[in-house]
């Protein structure tokens, strides 16, 4: 093997290309998340905003993001309220009222299921991330343990060693498949649920540090 290196021949065309992706890459992740921000903010404002009685608009903030401060102050209120005798009283009956009523409870049940998974404190939906064989044999999907005690489902087969676990669409990881497994059909994943689901988001694409070489 010659001693001497190649020189490579300096091709302004690949610079550029290279240069703009590299910039591409760099900048385009601000600018969606700054649009996603923008977006939810402009929706928030223009429905609270024509919520606020007449009377009381000359005290309130008209500045772009008001309608967002507005909203965090009510539902503080409302969730403070929520805590006491009178509120708890109020929430109660709503729930029975609504209970009697044939589509709408359904509706509202599911809701306010995810809605109190999500706002508990110290509470994960995602318990684990895990690989599966799915939707064929030999095939692996990841997914994630969301109910350690399916008890509903325990009940109806007699199996009591089944989770729930539920396979993400890529890439988008609001739709899937809910399956009832047994728990040693699951391979646990090393990484956490939140760096399991930049995965399944970025198609594979996105992946851990790779470790040090040794010399």
């Amino acid at each position: 093997m010659s001693p001497f290196r190649a020189v490579r021949r300096f091709n302004l065309f690949t610079w550029l290309r290279n240069s703009f992706l590299a910039g591409v890459a760099v900048v385009l992740p601000f600018v969606v998340t700054i649009w996603v921000i923008w977006l939810v903010v402009s929706v928030i404002d223009h429905n609270v905003t024509p919520l606020i009685p007449a009377r009381l608009k000359p005290f309130t903030p008209s500045f772009f993001g008001s309608g967002v401060i507005i909203a965090v102050i009510v539902l503080t209120l409302i969730g403070a309220l929520a805590g006491n005798l009178v509120g708890r009283w109020v929430v109660n009956s709503t729930d029975d009222l609504i209970a009697n009523l044939p589509l709408v409870r359904s509706i509202y049940s599911g809701a306010k299921q995810v809605f109190r998974q999500v706002a508990a404190p110290g509470r994960t939906s995602f318990k684990q991330a895990v690989l599966l064989e799915f939707p064929y044999p030999g095939i692996w999907t990841i997914g994630f343990i969301t109910n350690e005690h399916a008890s509903e489902v325990v009940t109806d087969i007699g199996d009591d060693d089944l989770v729930a676990v539920f396979v993400p669409h890529a890439p988008v990881p609001t739709s899937g498949y809910l399956l009832y497994m047994k728990r040693a059909a699951l391979k646990p994943l090393s990484i956490g649920p939140d760096e399991a689901i930049k995965r399944v988001i970025s198609l594979g694409i996105i992946r851990g540090e790779d470790p040090p070489t040794q010399s």
